[in-house]
C-alpha cells in the first residue's frame, strides 16, 4: 500500500528559524516527497486537521521554542493532544496567547474533539534560536536541518508503508 500522508508545514520562511519546516521539505528526495501531501499551514489551526481522513496518519512539522537550538523533537500527535487536554483542563492560562492562536497541544486536542476521534501521526520539530525577520537560519538550526529532513523521510516511509514496518 502506498498512501500519501498529509504533512502540515508550520512557520514562516521569512522569519529565520521559524521557516525550518519549509526548508526541510525542500531537502527531501523526490522519491520520499511523493508520499507527502504538503500543506503550508503557517499557524496550525484545528480546522486544518479536520480534513485528515479517518484512519489516516499525518505529520506536523514546526519550529520549537524551549529546547536547545538544533534539537530534533519527535512525539506522537495523540500524546501531545492528551497533554493539551490536560493543560486546558487545569485552569491555567498561558500569558500572551489569544484563543485564536492556541498552543500546538491544545490545537491537537481541539481537533480530536471536533473530529470525535484521535489523530494518528507524528509531530516533528526543531529547536530554534532566532525567528526575526529574514531568511537566514541560525547556525545550530542550519547544521541540524538535514537531521530533521532525515527524520521526516523516515517517518513518511513508515507511515506510507505500514506493512513493511510490521514485517521487520
Amino acid at each position: 500500500m502506498n498512501r500519501r500522508i498529509p504533512v502540515f508545514l508550520c512557520g514562516e520562511v521569512h522569519r529565520g528559524d521559524d521557516g525550518a519546516a519549509m526548508r526541510a521539505i525542500r531537502l527531501l528526495a523526490p522519491g520520499v516527497r511523493r508520499h507527502a501531501d504538503l500543506v503550508a499551514a503557517g499557524q496550525l489551526d484545528a480546522s486544518m486537521l479536520l480534513a485528515v481522513p479517518t484512519g489516516s496518519p499525518c505529520v506536523v512539522v514546526d519550529a520549537v521554542v524551549g529546547v536547545p537550538p538544533g534539537t530534533i523533537v519527535a512525539r506522537p500527535l495523540a500524546e501531545l493532544a492528551a497533554l493539551g487536554r490536560q493543560r486546558a483542563g487545569g485552569g491555567k492560562r498561558r500569558k500572551g496567547h489569544s484563543s485564536h492562536e492556541l498552543p500546538l497541544e491544545q490545537t491537537l486536542a481541539l481537533a480530536e474533539e471536533l473530529r470525535q476521534q484521535p489523530l494518528d501521526g507524528w509531530f516533528l520539530g526543531i529547536g530554534v534560536a532566532d525567528c526575526q525577520p529574514g531568511e537566514t537560519l541560525s547556525p545550530p538550526v542550519a547544521v541540524a536541518l538535514p537531521a530533521l529532513t532525515a527524520r521526516l523521510a523516515e517517518t513518511l516511509g513508515q507511515l506510507a508503508h505500514p506493512e513493511e514496518a510490521l514485517s521487520c
